[in-house]
């Protein structure tokens, strides 16, 4: 019999916390499990156990609290952790491959190929330079991008093999930074024994006889949240927006702002686990994120596992997953967005 693999996993993020990137972290661990491999998963210090995951996490820092998207202050020091506590690992055990996610993973992935001689493997969910700058923390043009960038190259040419998780990240690290490896597409497909139409509807209070518009996702504006948002006034009144994720305050906000308060209801972080509950009550889906960094729109396939026609932008990438089932509206622009979401129930 073959012998069985160890891996070990790293994933410089506060695992889980019920967003995008932990679906994936997710979905790439019990991936490999199915593959006889034994993973170890070492994390950030705060998230969430997850059954059937085997979680290693770091010392934590007083006052760490931050599970959402975006910038903390306290990231360095815990991914200082993650390097000395991936180090003690892999001294303390007989680990075949390291599975870095993200490009601080694989950045700590790096230091360990060269000290161990073992097999990196580079999970990109997309470019560095383009997430940074969607999230604000960086001028997309600036002079930190052109610092930044040179880093992300060193980084993604130097794992022993790169896995995308979109073909439109596959064909940008081809074209831009030309790696010497194999790039293998593995999509964000769900647990569809999870997310399955049969599943019972949650047990949540919606106005009756309105036809129930449902987003899951971060309220980031780089989401593309800000573009559904703006688009309801144009929607028909019959339609209810039902707001899946989190942080929300911002977006409740300029929900007051546009004076549609009502016409939404927030619900806040939604546990993974319920999400297919959840997108039970809807009649139709939508996607408003841009896809400009190449990032992964996990959304999509989960709307898809509940047979919920989906409203986004018209792009390359949406249109290879969608297909037929996909309805299109014209990028960026609300008014569009808001005709293709009354086109989608008739």
């Amino acid at each position: 019999m073959e012998k069985r693999r160890n891996v070990l996993m790293i994933a410089p993020t506060p695992f889980f916390s019920d967003r995008g990137c932990h679906m994936r972290v997710l979905n790439s661990y019990f991936r490999l499990k199915r593959s006889n491999f034994n993973i170890d998963l070492l994390t950030y210090p705060i998230g969430r156990d997850m059954k059937g995951v085997n979680i290693k996490r770091t010392a934590n820092l007083p006052g760490y609290r931050k599970t959402e998207v975006g910038f903390s202050i306290y990231k360095p020091f815990i991914d200082l952790f993650l390097l000395f506590r991936s180090i003690k690992e892999m001294r303390n055990n007989d680990y075949d491959i390291i599975y870095a996610h993200l490009h601080e993973g694989a950045m700590i992935g790096l230091v360990l190929k060269k000290l161990f001689n073992k097999e990196l493997i580079f999970d990109s969910q997309g470019s560095l330079v383009g997430e940074l700058s969607e999230q604000g923390a960086i001028k997309k043009q600036g002079m930190i991008s052109k610092l930044v960038w040179p880093v992300e190259k060193y980084i993604t040419k130097k794992p022993d093999k790169i896995i995308t998780s979109t073909q439109a990240l596959q064909e940008f690290i081809t074209r831009e930074i030309k790696p010497d490896k194999p790039i293998e597409v593995i999509e964000d497909y769900p647990d569809v024994s999870l997310f399955n139409p049969k599943v019972k509807k949650a047990n949540l209070k919606l106005p009756k006889n309105k036809k129930i518009v449902v987003y899951l996702g971060g309220l980031q504006e780089y989401k593309g949240i800000d573009y559904l948002i703006k688009s309801i006034p144009y929607v028909n009144d019959k339609f209810h927006f039902l707001i899946m994720g989190y942080p929300v305050e911002r977006v409740k906000e300029l929900a007051k702002e546009l004076n549609i308060e009502k016409r939404i209801t927030f619900t806040g972080k939604i546990p993974y686990e319920k999400a297919p509950s959840y997108l039970k009550l809807g009649h139709i889906a939508v996607s408003p994120k841009t896809l400009e960094s190449g990032e992964a729109n996990a959304k999509v396939y989960n709307y898809l596992a509940m047979n919920l026609p989906v409203v986004c932008f018209d792009s390359k990438d949406n249109r290879r997953i969608l297909k037929n089932k996909g309805i299109y509206a014209k990028p960026k622009d609300i008014k569009d967005l808001a005709k293709k979401i009354e086109e989608g129930v008739r």
